[in-house]
């Protein structure tokens, strides 16, 4: 943990004499001045009473490194980054994965200029109101499971969600979407590449609809946010701990366990039971999703009666 993350962990308890904080801390006085002055610059206001000491009075509304790894959950991360804007915050995460960089890294980007989804789509928020977050990882478990990670990370959205929301309205849409009330909340890529010296890596990009008050048409129909879900706007720092820490609750059931995860995301499913078209590259098929396998492929039974699994594709849901 920074010292910046180790003063907020203190003065969000209570405010502290600059002596005694810096006693705490085991550092001298002039380094935790500096580390105060750089959390201010960075927008966290941070006052010094004659009497009290130092208080914390507020965070910014954007996001803050520290603030981030001083709250509960994300100690497992070995960094977060916090940009204000770039291309793409998986681009960085994979060019920091290519030169070597161990992870686990967390990017966050209050804008992307950039930001893609599956099929190259482009994926837009305005700046401060959505999350944009790239997780730069290594796992120790053989690549052929490494599959499963988006189905982990679709499940350590959901429950983030449902955290801020009201009633049983969070999905899973298969195999990477995270849908509310029928309508998008967040979406998950996963791409993999590697170095000479670490070998292979993996980096998850989430997008996550926080702040949104609308969106324009036509994805007024099909988008929705936290935001209008719950009928107020969210602390995003709030948000993005929150989910930072299931991803880290869920990350080792790569290869132990990943028979729970999945179990719930089968109960979260928007998909299963329905009649649906599965588009996979250039063909597509209908049927009706049945279940996931035990690796979290979608088991489509055909017209024919035969069974079928996929591993991806994008699905078209038919009317109930």
């Amino acid at each position: 943990m920074s010292l910046g993350s180790s003063i907020l962990c203190l003065l969000r308890e209570q405010t502290h004499q600059p002596g005694a904080l810096a006693s705490l801390l085991d550092v001298p006085r002039h380094e935790l001045q500096d580390a105060v002055a750089r959390l201010r610059e960075s927008g966290v206001d941070i006052p010094l009473h004659p009497l009290r000491g130092y208080i914390l009075q507020s965070l910014p509304e954007k996001l803050v490194s520290d603030d981030l790894l001083a709250r509960p959950g994300t100690e497992w991360l070995g960094e977060i980054w916090t940009l204000e804007s770039t291309g793409s915050t998986n681009t960085v995460a994979i060019e920091q994965g290519q030169l070597g960089l161990p992870g686990p890294l967390a990017i966050f980007a209050e804008h992307q200029t950039a930001g893609r989804g599956r099929f190259a789509r482009k994926w837009e928020s305005d700046a401060g109101e959505g999350l944009s977050l790239s997780l730069l990882l290594r796992p120790t478990a053989d690549q052929r499971f490494w599959p499963r990670l988006t189905t982990l990370a679709a499940l350590a959205v959901a429950r983030c969600a449902a955290e801020f929301l009201p009633g049983d309205c969070v999905q899973i849409k298969w195999p990477n979407d995270v849908v509310a009330s029928g309508k998008k909340l967040a979406g998950i890529l996963a791409e993999t590449g590697s170095d000479p010296v670490r070998g292979n890596f993996v980096v998850l990009g989430i997008g996550m609809n926080v702040n949104q008050p609308d969106f324009p048409a036509p994805l007024d129909t099909t988008a929705t946010s936290l935001r209008l879900l719950a009928g107020h706007a969210q602390e995003r720092g709030a948000v993005a701990a929150c989910l930072l820490g299931h991803l880290g609750a869920l990350l080792p059931c790569l290869l132990d366990d990943f028979s729970a995860p999945l179990s719930e995301v089968q109960r979260r499913s928007s998909v299963l039971g329905r009649r649906l078209t599965l588009h996979t590259g250039t063909t597509s098929v209908e049927g009706t999703a049945e279940a996931l396998d035990p690796e979290g492929l979608l088991q489509l039974r055909m017209d024919d009666g035969t069974l079928q699994s996929f591993s991806a594709g994008e699905v078209s849901l038919r009317p109930r």
